[in-house]
Protein backbone atom coordinates (compact mmCIF):
# COMPACT_ATOMS: atom_id res chain seq x y z
CA UNK A 1 0.00 0.00 0.00
CA UNK A 2 1.12 3.23 -0.96
CA UNK A 3 2.28 5.87 1.74
CA UNK A 4 -0.20 8.44 0.17
CA UNK A 5 -3.25 6.00 0.02
CA UNK A 6 -5.62 7.67 2.72
CA UNK A 7 -4.71 11.46 1.02
CA UNK A 8 -5.25 9.60 -2.73
CA UNK A 9 -7.99 8.35 -1.75
CA UNK A 10 -9.56 11.61 -0.43
CA UNK A 11 -8.63 13.48 -3.50
CA UNK A 12 -10.23 10.62 -5.80
CA UNK A 13 -13.31 11.23 -3.80
CA UNK A 14 -13.37 14.79 -4.34
CA UNK A 15 -12.66 13.95 -8.16
CA UNK A 16 -15.52 11.73 -8.52
CA UNK A 17 -17.80 14.71 -6.53
CA UNK A 18 -16.37 17.54 -9.36
CA UNK A 19 -16.96 15.01 -12.36
CA UNK A 20 -20.80 14.71 -10.90
CA UNK A 21 -21.66 17.61 -10.33
CA UNK A 22 -19.69 18.95 -13.84
CA UNK A 23 -21.68 16.11 -15.62
CA UNK A 24 -25.35 17.35 -13.97
CA UNK A 25 -24.47 21.52 -15.02
CA UNK A 26 -22.61 20.97 -17.43
CA UNK A 27 -18.84 20.07 -18.13
CA UNK A 28 -16.46 23.56 -18.15
CA UNK A 29 -20.31 25.37 -18.31
CA UNK A 30 -18.62 28.78 -18.16
CA UNK A 31 -16.93 28.58 -21.60
CA UNK A 32 -18.84 26.14 -23.74
CA UNK A 33 -21.85 26.34 -24.88
CA UNK A 34 -24.66 24.70 -25.26
CA UNK A 35 -24.05 22.73 -21.81
CA UNK A 36 -22.80 19.27 -22.31
CA UNK A 37 -22.98 16.25 -19.76
CA UNK A 38 -19.96 14.15 -19.82
CA UNK A 39 -21.34 11.90 -22.49
CA UNK A 40 -22.39 14.52 -24.80
CA UNK A 41 -18.96 16.04 -24.44
CA UNK A 42 -17.12 12.77 -24.84
CA UNK A 43 -19.06 11.99 -28.03
CA UNK A 44 -18.51 15.56 -29.46
CA UNK A 45 -14.90 14.41 -29.45
CA UNK A 46 -14.53 11.11 -30.64
CA UNK A 47 -16.90 12.28 -33.57
CA UNK A 48 -14.60 15.08 -34.21
CA UNK A 49 -11.81 13.56 -34.05
CA UNK A 50 -13.21 10.43 -36.64
CA UNK A 51 -14.58 12.94 -38.93
CA UNK A 52 -17.46 10.78 -40.04
CA UNK A 53 -17.74 7.18 -38.28
CA UNK A 54 -20.77 4.55 -38.55
CA UNK A 55 -23.03 4.35 -35.60
CA UNK A 56 -21.44 1.03 -34.22
CA UNK A 57 -18.25 2.33 -34.20
CA UNK A 58 -19.12 5.26 -32.25
CA UNK A 59 -21.13 2.47 -30.12
CA UNK A 60 -18.16 0.73 -29.73
CA UNK A 61 -15.59 3.61 -28.90
CA UNK A 62 -17.94 4.70 -26.24
CA UNK A 63 -17.89 1.55 -24.72
CA UNK A 64 -21.60 1.93 -23.00
CA UNK A 65 -25.21 0.66 -23.66
CA UNK A 66 -26.61 1.47 -27.42
CA UNK A 67 -29.83 3.16 -25.90
CA UNK A 68 -27.24 5.58 -24.68
CA UNK A 69 -25.67 6.73 -27.71
CA UNK A 70 -28.46 6.55 -29.60
CA UNK A 71 -30.52 9.06 -27.14
CA UNK A 72 -27.57 10.78 -27.15
CA UNK A 73 -27.28 11.17 -30.79
CA UNK A 74 -30.30 12.16 -30.75
CA UNK A 75 -30.13 15.03 -29.01
CA UNK A 76 -27.20 16.46 -30.14
CA UNK A 77 -28.74 16.28 -33.81
CA UNK A 78 -31.60 18.21 -32.28
CA UNK A 79 -29.04 20.77 -30.99
CA UNK A 80 -27.48 20.93 -34.89
CA UNK A 81 -24.35 19.92 -33.68
CA UNK A 82 -24.09 16.87 -35.47
CA UNK A 83 -26.14 15.04 -38.83
CA UNK A 84 -26.97 11.07 -39.86
CA UNK A 85 -26.57 10.33 -43.06
CA UNK A 86 -26.80 6.62 -44.47
CA UNK A 87 -23.91 5.25 -45.63
CA UNK A 88 -23.06 5.02 -49.11
CA UNK A 89 -21.77 1.35 -49.65
CA UNK A 90 -24.81 0.12 -47.21
CA UNK A 91 -28.06 2.36 -46.40
CA UNK A 92 -29.05 0.76 -43.20
CA UNK A 93 -25.95 1.36 -41.74
CA UNK A 94 -25.91 5.29 -40.24
CA UNK A 95 -23.18 7.07 -40.35
CA UNK A 96 -22.25 10.42 -38.09
CA UNK A 97 -20.36 13.49 -38.46
CA UNK A 98 -20.19 17.18 -36.91
CA UNK A 99 -22.25 20.01 -38.77
CA UNK A 100 -19.89 23.45 -38.62
CA UNK A 101 -21.57 24.48 -35.28
CA UNK A 102 -20.32 20.81 -34.01
CA UNK A 103 -16.80 21.27 -35.69
CA UNK A 104 -16.67 24.62 -34.25
CA UNK A 105 -17.48 23.01 -30.39
CA UNK A 106 -14.89 20.28 -31.10
CA UNK A 107 -12.13 23.09 -31.99
CA UNK A 108 -12.86 24.81 -28.57
CA UNK A 109 -12.98 21.30 -26.60
CA UNK A 110 -9.53 20.66 -27.71
CA UNK A 111 -8.89 24.47 -26.67
CA UNK A 112 -9.70 23.85 -23.34
CA UNK A 113 -8.60 20.81 -22.81
CA UNK A 114 -5.07 21.84 -24.02
CA UNK A 115 -5.46 24.82 -21.21
CA UNK A 116 -6.38 21.77 -19.23
CA UNK A 117 -3.27 19.14 -19.40
CA UNK A 118 -0.78 22.20 -20.10
CA UNK A 119 -2.31 23.35 -16.51
CA UNK A 120 -1.93 19.67 -14.54
CA UNK A 121 1.62 19.22 -15.89
CA UNK A 122 3.18 22.76 -16.70
CA UNK A 123 5.47 22.31 -13.33
CA UNK A 124 6.09 18.10 -13.28
CA UNK A 125 8.85 16.36 -14.28
CA UNK A 126 8.80 13.51 -17.38
CA UNK A 127 9.43 10.90 -14.32
CA UNK A 128 5.93 12.58 -13.04
CA UNK A 129 4.47 12.70 -15.86
CA UNK A 130 4.78 8.44 -16.48
CA UNK A 131 3.99 7.95 -12.94
CA UNK A 132 0.79 10.23 -13.25
CA UNK A 133 0.00 8.02 -16.51
CA UNK A 134 0.60 4.34 -15.03
CA UNK A 135 -1.41 5.54 -12.28
CA UNK A 136 -4.15 6.78 -14.54
CA UNK A 137 -3.89 3.83 -16.90
CA UNK A 138 -4.29 1.67 -13.74
CA UNK A 139 -7.66 3.05 -12.58
CA UNK A 140 -9.13 2.20 -16.60
CA UNK A 141 -7.48 -1.16 -16.15
CA UNK A 142 -9.15 -1.96 -12.54
CA UNK A 143 -12.86 -0.42 -14.28
CA UNK A 144 -12.22 -2.77 -17.34
CA UNK A 145 -13.56 -6.32 -17.65
CA UNK A 146 -10.42 -8.79 -18.31
CA UNK A 147 -12.26 -9.71 -21.38
CA UNK A 148 -13.03 -5.99 -22.50
CA UNK A 149 -9.15 -4.57 -22.77
CA UNK A 150 -8.44 -3.41 -26.45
Amino acid sequence: MANYSKEITHMMDRLYVKLLSQDRNGLYKETIYPKLNLMEFLMIKKIGEAGTIRLNKLIDLMEVDRNLVTTTVKKLSTLRLLKKNPDVLDGRIQCISLLPEGDVLYNRILEIQKEEIDFVLNEITVNEEKAVLKFISKIVQFHTDKYEIK
